[in-house]
Order: C-alpha cells, then sequence, then structure tokens
C-alpha cells in the first residue's frame, strides 16, 4: 500500500523549472539557464532535492517566473488561476511549500496600506495578499499541510563584495519575512523560517539559484522540514 507524501509548490522564478510547470507558465530555468547555472535536472532544484531526500513525490509545480504574491489577477500567486493549479487530475496534494515574496521585495511593494478599509483587503499590498492567499488556500485545501518559507538572502558567485540589498526598493527582507511568520500564524499554517537560519544562497545575478544556491536553499528546506515533523521513513512506500 502506497504511503507516499505528494508536494506540490507554489513560488515564483526560483522554483520553475523546464517541463515541470503547468502549460503556457514563464519559465526561468529553460534548458539554457539549467545549464548556465550547472543545474543537469529538476533533481537539482531546491524541491528536487527535498523531495528526493523525503522520498516524497512531486504533485504539481506551480511557479511562474516573474510573479508576486501581490496582484489581482494572474499570474499573482495568490490568484484563484495560481492556487486551483496546486491540485492534479489524479491527486491533492498532502504538503504545499510556498517560497513566493522575492519579487515584491525586489519590485518594493507596500508591507502595508495606511489607508485600507476594514474587511477589504488590498492586494496591492503584501501583507493583505499574502493573509488572503493563506486564507483561500486554507479552504480549498483544507486536509493540506501549508508550510510557508520566508526569504532568504543571497550572494554573488565569485564576487565577495557585493552587498545584499537589505532595503530592496524602500522595505526591508526581515519586514516581508515578518509578515509571513504572522500570516502563517494567523491562518493555521506551518513556517519554515528559512531566512532566520542566517545562511545565503550563491547566485549568478543576485536572485536567481544556482547548482550551489540549490542546494543551500534545500539544505535549509530540509532543516526546517525536519524540526517540522517530516523525514524519509514516514514517506516510503509499503
Amino acid at each position: 500500500m502506497e504511503n507516499k507524501v505528494y508536494f506540490s509548490i507554489l513560488g515564483d522564478s526560483i522554483s520553475t523549472c523546464i517541463a515541470y510547470n503547468p502549460p503556457g507558465y514563464a519559465v526561468y530555468y529553460d534548458a539554457e539557464m539549467l545549464r548556465s547555472n550547472r543545474l543537469t535536472s529538476a533533481r537539482d532544484t531546491w524541491w528536487g532535492k527535498v523531495i528526493l531526500s523525503l522520498r516524497a513525490g512531486l504533485c504539481v509545480n506551480d511557479s511562474y517566473s516573474g510573479s508576486k504574491v501581490s496582484g489581482y489577477s494572474f499570474p499573482a500567486a495568490g490568484s484563484d488561476a495560481r492556487l486551483l493549479r496546486l491540485r492534479s487530475a489524479e491527486r491533492i496534494p498532502d504538503v504545499i511549500l510556498i517560497y513566493a515574496g522575492f519579487n515584491d521585495f525586489a519590485s518594493g511593494v507596500p508591507i502595508q496600506n495606511a489607508n485600507v478599509v476594514r474587511g477589504v483587503p488590498d492586494l496591492a499590498v503584501f501583507s493583505d495578499a499574502y493573509d488572503a492567499m493563506l486564507q483561500n488556500l486554507r479552504k480549498l485545501y483544507p486536509d493540506t499541510a501549508v508550510i510557508c518559507g520566508t526569504l532568504m538572502r543571497t550572494q554573488i558567485q565569485g564576487n565577495p563584495f557585493w552587498d545584499f540589498p537589505e532595503s530592496g526598493m524602500g522595505y526591508s527582507m526581515e519586514e516581508y519575512n515578518q509578515v509571513i511568520r504572522q500570516a502563517a500564524k494567523k491562518n493555521g499554517c506551518l513556517l519554515a523560517d528559512l531566512g532566520a537560519l542566517g545562511l545565503r544562497y550563491e547566485t549568478m545575478d543576485g536572485s536567481h539559484p544556482n547548482a550551489k544556491g540549490h542546494q543551500t536553499l534545500g539544505d535549509a528546506w530540509l532543516t526546517c522540514l525536519q524540526a517540522l515533523g517530516f523525514s524519509p521513513a514516514e514517506n516510503q512506500s509499503q
């Protein structure tokens, strides 16, 4: 009897991989980018490493290059079109891993809206958009474990003098991470506090992990998931 756990991924370009995203999605890691970043297959991505290490299965990789959490329509991570695609024709995911918000940080999406109307979320701001995304996920997948990953800082391969832009376009990464922590707690989701580990993953451009960076990101996820009780033994087929 199979008791393998199936994961779906909700993310942006960092989590894309050619042939592993829904048709028509914008993909950063196409064949050329896989080669230039020294990735040989989906197994070299952070989520591929997680799934392989936990002896789990992939349900859907719903990652779209350039997408933010904020936004009122597709391809915003919280849009109905994105959230509904986290399930396949065969199954509903047992676990959803969210690694999203880097583009919000890089674009300086406002954290809060001082003029918010009570009870009406402003999906153009990060806090409302992330909260609404989790609320909708809990409604759509009530029996699925939703795990929110905080954002990790980066470094550039071969450039030890490059400074990570701590304030982004006006807000620090820690401010976005604090929103993720609060939204996860409020909505009864689990937290993978990757950012709190103090690690930086390696990139060629400051954003997209290369092979070494995906290893770091995958290891960080595994550290957090194991702290949450996930282990390879419980995911084996019997």
